[in-house]
């Protein structure tokens, strides 16, 4: 018949009879456990035993606090290397290089950068500006350069309306219609000398006929053209 155990850390396991005042290690916390008798307690017992030191408990708990101490110093270990990681991190991501003197798990400290010439320039253009006075010196001279601006706009609008509205006047329309009916009229009569006469009054008078009003004179010479060959 098996002896029911119960170790102190509250596993409780089944021995062989033949195991009755003996120790055997607990399968839950490897401590030594004594097995009580079929007839005595079956409740074991942890612990050192009474009958004086038990190397084998002694070795056991060595065992476990080594491991223990093992276990913590591997965990602190890793801690520190994820630490140092961070830090290198850190460091690469800021452009920062470390100091000879630093301290490996010191995070690098930012060095202020020093002063470019375009930075010094932007500060004192900064400080200018932000004088009140400075400020409605630039206002003013802006406003006065708008104003000269736009009278001179205005003076040149004014000077070239003027300029084609004389040009406008200066050209003789009615006269010129005048002789373009004139050049239709002896080309359909088949006179084409009348007709080449009559236009070259007409750009005798207005010069720029040819050019400025080509299609009207393109027009009146094939007009002149037909009279032509029909006299041909």
């Amino acid at each position: 018949m098996a002896i029911i155990v119960q170790c102190s850390c509250g596993k409780k396991f089944k021995a062989k009879d033949s195991l009755a005042g003996k120790r055997v290690r607990c399968p839950g916390c490897q401590n030594p456990v004594t097995v009580g008798s079929e007839d005595g307690p079956r409740k074991g017992k942890s612990g050192p035993a009474s009958s004086g030191f038990d190397p084998q408990e002694a070795l056991a708990r060595y065992e476990a606090a080594q491991k223990k101490k093992q276990e913590t110093a591997a965990e602190e270990a890793a801690r520190q290397e994820e630490k140092n990681k961070l830090i290198a991190s850190y460091d690469q991501l800021v452009g920062k290089k470390k100091k000879k003197d630093q301290k490996k798990d010191e995070l690098a400290e930012s060095k202020p950068k020093k002063a470019t010439v375009v930075v010094k320039a932007a500060d004192a253009g900064g400080t200018v500006l932000a004088n009140p006075l400075v400020k409605y010196l630039i206002i003013a001279g802006l406003l006065a350069a708008g104003a000269f601006g736009s009278v001179k706009l205005v003076q040149f609008i004014v000077n070239y309306t003027s300029q084609e509205v004389v040009a406008q006047q200066r050209i003789p329309e009615t006269q010129i219609r005048e002789l373009d009916k004139e050049v239709r009229t002896a080309a359909l009569r088949g006179d084409a000398v009348e007709a080449q006469k009559q236009l070259d009054k007409i750009i005798e008078i207005y010069p720029d006929f040819p050019t400025k009003r080509k299609r009207d004179y393109d027009d009146l010479v094939r007009v002149i053209e037909r009279a032509k060959s029909k006299g041909d």
